[in-house]
């Protein structure tokens, strides 16, 4: 079991980005975000490559080695990536700065191997949370990217990670599954 598990960290943690996503969340919605959660999200998830200022009250921020780059096919400079339909996330936690609230999350494989990451947390996950959070204060209230500011954007990124517009988690059965 410990070999499997360093291989799926092996295959997850090396070469990680930072992808961001700015949205307003109620905050019954962001305390559903704990440290240890897996989210199932059900459509592509959105983000981009280009971190600057927030322009809504709350700020994904997907740590990723396999996001797949759109940018090439965008009219304009959003840095658009996506992360398949049916990806897992691992919530690292939540950090708040200024009133804004930054929701860090692990992309986990696309395959079955991120059924592991119920059972494991390692010590750099809080070298990435670290990381995530110091990158996090420093842009937060830089100004925006005009681009990631542009409605049709801020549309595409409107909803919330692994829950419905209602608040309703998409995969009850981890939630339940996790005892932390």
């Amino acid at each position: 079991m410990r070999e499997k598990i360093e291989t799926v960290l092996n295959n997850t943690l090396p070469d990680l980005q930072m992808f961001v996503r700015d949205v307003n969340l109620p905050e019954k919605f962001a305390a559903k975000y704990k440290k240890m959660l897996i989210l199932l999200e059900r459509g592509f998830t959105d983000a981009s490559s280009r971190i600057g200022g927030m322009v809504k009250t709350h700020r994904y921020a997907i740590c990723s080695n396999h996001m797949k780059d759109m940018s090439a096919f965008a009219l304009t400079d959003t840095g658009h990536c996506v992360a398949l339909h049916g990806a897992h996330f691992l919530c690292l936690g939540q950090y708040v700065h200024n009133g804004k609230t930054l929701i860090i999350l692990l992309h986990l494989p696309d395959d079955e191997s991120w059924q592991l990451f119920q059972l494991i947390w390692v010590n750099i996950f809080d070298d990435v949370v670290a990381h995530c959070v110091e990158r996090f204060k420093t842009q937060c209230d830089a100004e925006p990217i005009p681009e990631l500011a542009d409605e049709e954007w801020l549309d595409r990124c409107s909803h919330p990670i692994g829950m419905d517009d209602e608040g309703n988690l998409f995969d009850e059965t981890i939630a339940r599954n996790q005892i932390r």
